[in-house]
């Protein structure tokens, strides 16, 4: 019911409205490359909808709904996508981190996204001094460190096998570059 800010983003945990800074134009970037990426991936293979800052309303009751930047519904959940709003988990939410990130709002994202039952959970650090991505994966209701990537260290994610690709062209904007196999027609 707050009007909106332009300066500022909010997500809402547990009924408190956390403020964050706006992206900076870098974090947009990334967010629109990777995005672009995954969303050709995605549609070639009918697998589902990626969706940019979104938000994922995991429990209206208690006031928990965050805005992932990226996120990816398969296509058997597309239905708890209603007016813009996801209602429900997503099957793959990414997050990528800010200069500006605060280490608890990050803990607090994995522990709920665990609770909520999301099965899958990247974690992109382009700040670092070589480009991180954890992919997490959740196995018994607890999340697992499947990959962790660093550099150019190639990265295939495992809910979608045939994808493979690397952050430092990807995080320059350089597709064609970034991807190998399949992909590379894609981009």
């Amino acid at each position: 019911a707050l009007p909106p800010d332009e300066h500022c983003r909010t997500e809402l945990v547990y009924g408190d409205m956390i403020t964050m800074p706006r992206p900076e134009a870098d974090h947009n970037d990334h967010l629109n490359d990777l995005g672009h990426m995954l969303k050709r991936w995605v549609r070639y293979l009918s697998l589902g909808r990626i969706c940019f800052d979104i938000d994922m309303i995991l429990d209206e009751e208690n006031g928990l709904i965050y805005a992932p930047d990226l996120l990816f519904l398969a296509t058997e959940n597309l239905h708890l996508l209603k007016k813009g709003k996801l209602y429900g988990p997503a099957d793959l939410t990414i997050e990528i981190l800010s200069p500006s990130e605060r280490k608890a709002m990050q803990m607090r994202k994995h522990a709920d996204y665990e609770r909520y039952g999301i099965p899958w959970f990247w974690i992109i650090d382009p700040n670092a001094e070589e480009p991180t991505l954890t992919e997490y994966q959740l196995v018994d209701r607890i999340y697992e460190c499947r990959s962790e990537i660093v550099g150019a260290q190639w990265f295939e994610p495992g809910l979608f096998p045939g994808l493979v690709f690397r952050l430092p062209p990807l995080l320059d904007g350089d597709l064609k570059a970034a991807v190998k196999g399949k992909a590379k027609k894609l981009m």
